[in-house]
């Protein structure tokens, strides 16, 4: 996100209120909008003492057409962490930790899709390549619906060599291909694991595919070849966090 970041939408303004009011730069509010939840909004930003505007029309500038529900919020930049930080966190957890790494997660809607379930799963860290991903935007802040601030993400400039750090700190790193002969529901995920998961389409870059230890698939049935990144990312994160009985 740029310092001066617009989001919209209930539920990620709601979260950006309860969680972080400092982050809040303003708030706008469409005249005649009425809602429980838009009440909440406008209560928060009065007893935060934020500033609060209302205008008869609201449009996100560069978006186009948008759901923002009625409000929007510009925001400071949302904290990523450097790789070595996120590491050095990590190094003394119990029980063993899981990371997430996204090679080419260039839809903001699957790459918030991903980031609330990565969260909800219990996910450590999520690795994300500077120039081969969608931005951390607002909407990816709507479409993870308040789970933008709840796991740690570090931006690296290139991806295998994060992924080979990675494995010199002991994780096993599990690349999420269509094409492996090894299934998901008989792969041990036991220990510091890491699971990659390629872009929509093309799936993993080969420099990425070659640096991981091991490739999984997903049985599918049908002749079905793959699943929407986001998905696919679900289905694996939670047959891990099955075998590993992490704490949720």
């Amino acid at each position: 996100m740029s310092d001066d970041e617009l989001i919209w939408g209930i539920h990620a303004v709601l979260d950006f209120l309860r969680d972080r009011p400092r982050q809040v730069r303003e708030l706008t509010v469409q005249k005649g909008k009425a809602s429980p939840k838009l009440q909440e909004i406008i209560d928060l930003a009065r007893s935060q003492q934020l500033r609060l505007r209302f205008e008869p029309r609201l449009k996100v500038p560069g978006a186009g057409t948008v759901n923002h529900q009625g409000v929007i919020a510009r925001v400071q930049q949302v904290a990523t962490v450097p790789l070595d930080e996120l590491l050095a966190r990590l190094d003394a957890v119990s029980p063993p930790p899981l990371l997430l790494a996204l090679d080419s997660i260039q839809d903001p809607h699957n790459l918030g899709a991903i980031i609330r379930t990565a969260a909800a799963a219990g996910v450590a860290g999520i690795l994300l390549p500077k120039d081969r991903s969608a931005p951390l935007s607002g909407t990816v802040a709507k479409v993870a619906v308040g789970a933008l601030g709840r796991v740690a993400v570090s931006i690296v400039t290139n991806l295998d060599a994060a992924l080979r750090q990675v494995q010199e700190q002991g994780f096993w790193v599990y690349g999420a291909a269509g094409e492996a002969a090894a299934s998901i529901y008989a792969t041990d995920f036991s220990g510091r694991v890491c699971l990659v998961v390629g872009g929509e389409g093309k799936g993993l870059r080969p420099l990425v595919r070659e640096r991981c230890d091991h490739l999984v698939a997903i049985p599918m049935a049908g002749g079905m070849e793959s699943l929407n990144a986001s998905v696919a990312t679900a289905v694996i994160l939670f047959e891990m966090v099955r075998q590993r009985a992490l704490p949720l």
